[in-house]
């Protein structure tokens, strides 16, 4: 007979940072378009998500990691960070083509090389702070090890979309207001 069992608050734990994943994702999807007020840009930027977390969750399975309310808190915190870069080049790429009334292919050439650096400087600062909890002492280090991994994994993944994957969906996908 059972005397006593975690399986349920580990249950609603679990459906809970998911809950958490799936709004902070809409929510920041729902905040790009507010802003950038075209479809095509928000579902570019949106992709960067998806892509950012699938990566993320193969190097946590290499890395024996297992997907637990730690690495979910993670992963619901940095939800926005994920996005952020793909926002930034998105953002940049539209404003040339708003503003100079560029084609949307030499838009992305250009956008993406004016704010390079500022995007990787951006994912060093967060990884520069993060990677640190990943070599704490004793048994919170045990834990929070699994947080600063997930957290670093998927910013670089999220960086690596920003950089070449966003320009490359910005050149073809997004229209200038001329060519809609």
């Amino acid at each position: 007979k059972e005397i006593t069992s975690s399986a349920d608050f580990v249950q609603e734990s679990y459906d809970a940072a998911v809950e958490a994943l799936w709004i902070g994702a809409l929510l920041a999807i729902g905040v790009v378009w507010l802003f950038l007020r075209d479809i095509r840009a928000t579902l570019v930027s949106a992709t960067a998500l998806p892509l950012s977390l699938i990566p993320t969750f193969a190097v946590l399975y290499l890395l024996d990691i297992s997907l637990n309310g730690i690495t979910l808190l993670a992963l619901s915190l940095v939800v926005g960070l994920l996005v952020d870069d793909a926002i930034v080049e998105i953002d940049n790429i539209v404003r040339h083509m708003r503003q100079s009334g560029k084609r949307a292919y030499h838009a992305a050439i250009e956008a993406a090389d004016e704010i390079g650096l500022a995007v990787v400087a951006t994912t060093a600062t967060i990884v520069a702070v993060f990677l640190p909890v990943a070599f704490m002492a004793g048994i919170p280090g045990q834990f929070f090890k699994d947080f600063a991994i997930a957290t670093c994994v998927s910013v670089v993944f999220s960086l690596i979309v920003a950089r070449m994957l966003t320009p490359l969906m910005g050149a073809y996908l997004v229209k200038a207001p001329r060519d809609a």
